[in-house]
């Protein structure tokens, strides 16, 4: 064989070997999806206020952090939830005003634009408060677990009624427990609220009292109450507080008409009634307790007059008001102050005249006469 020819078979061989052979191409490798920005607007379409929003990629326990910050997702609003870049599939937990909740799994973030909360997965449930206070908090329990107040920041007054929604719960029978303001709580065992969605606290079939109660005097009536035993029980009042001048409708569940009332003012004077008539129709008012003349002998205009407890740090408002007393006038006074007073009178020029310590119980007629402030 000629060397020409050798060299041919050589290259020939070698070509087909594995070890010259060229690889075949190799399958391409999968890629990962690019990462979005994940941008959706949740609207909230339930009936309740929307406290908190957790949208996670874990384990159910690491919800990490509320979406919501600090804000609240009202019912009808709508809430721009920017989540970043990160997986398009995430575990979802709504926390509501009264505590409730839902979860979701698998909540798609990437191609759906909204994601809407509403009130299909809820069952209502009448509350009524049959009472004359007022309903603070509402607490259904199951055997070992009684969850959140389920009336959240909402209360209902005595003779009024609330409509709240149970947020994924499959049970039918709970333990209601109501608790009141100033009044001993009330507790329903066995509700069956798959048989009646209604949860009724006190007895409707006691009569339903109604009298207003006015304050005449010159302080602030600070507290309220009125019973027919021996604890006075809740402020009627409640929250509020009745200026000089203002009326409070009292609304009083009692079968008896005649009750004790218990005033309390600013600065913490206190008055009391017995056998008061709720049943009457007249308004029920708190007027001064005390009643002082004025006699004007003197020969300027009097312009302002001021009557105080010996133990104020001011001399409080005009008694006058716009109305200047002239010489020879004589002007009623009306205090709830104790007995013990300062008496401060200022003529129309401006100069003063103090007189102290005048017990105006016994002295129920002053003469403003030169001198009159050692007498």
């Amino acid at each position: 064989m000629t060397l020409p020819l050798r060299r041919m078979l050589l290259v020939f061989l070698l070509a087909g070997s594995p070890v010259f052979a060229q690889p075949a191409d190799k399958p391409a490798r999968p890629q990962a999806p690019a990462a979005q920005d994940r941008n959706i607007l949740l609207r909230n379409n339930s009936e309740s206020v929307l406290r908190e929003l957790y949208l996670w990629n874990g384990p159910p326990r690491e919800t990490g952090p509320d979406r919501l910050g600090a804000d609240v997702v009202r019912p009808g609003a709508s809430f721009a939830l920017r989540l970043g870049r990160g997986p398009c599939q995430m575990e979802m937990r709504a926390v509501f005003e009264d505590g409730s909740a839902e979860m979701r799994s698998g909540v798609e973030v990437c191609t759906q634009r909204e994601l809407v909360l509403d009130d299909r997965n809820t069952r209502a449930v009448e509350v009524v408060n049959n009472t004359d206070v007022e309903l603070m908090q509402l607490f259904l329990a199951r055997p070992g677990v009684v969850g959140p107040d389920r009336l959240g920041a909402a209360t209902v007054p005595g003779s009024d009624s609330f409509n709240l929604r149970l947020r994924g719960e499959t049970e039918c029978r709970f333990e209601a427990r109501a608790v009141f303001r100033g009044a001993p709580a009330e507790t329903r065992q066995q509700v069956d609220l798959c048989a009646s969605p209604r949860i009724v606290f006190g007895d409707a079939s006691v009569p339903l009292r109604e009298v207003t109660v006015a304050n005449r005097t010159r302080r602030v009536l600070r507290e309220l109450y009125a019973t027919t035993g021996e604890a006075w029980g809740a402020d009627r009042l409640g929250a509020t507080v009745l200026n000089p001048g203002q009326s409070f409708l009292l609304r009083i569940r009692n079968p008896a008409c005649r009750m004790r009332l218990r005033a309390v003012f600013a600065d913490n004077p206190v008055e009391e009634r017995t056998e008061v008539d709720i049943c009457g129709g007249e308004p029920i008012a708190f007027a001064p307790a005390r009643r002082v003349t004025l006699v004007h002998a003197h020969g300027r205009a009097v312009r302002e007059v001021y009557l105080s407890a010996v133990q104020d740090s001011d001399w409080g408002e005009n008694q006058l008001g716009e109305r200047p007393m002239a010489s020879g006038e004589r002007r009623e006074l009306m205090s709830d102050i104790p007995c013990e007073a300062d008496l401060r009178i200022v003529f129309d020029n401006g100069n003063a005249e103090e007189a102290r310590n005048i017990n105006i119980c016994t002295r129920a007629e002053i003469t403003l006469r030169p001198g009159w402030v050692l007498e």
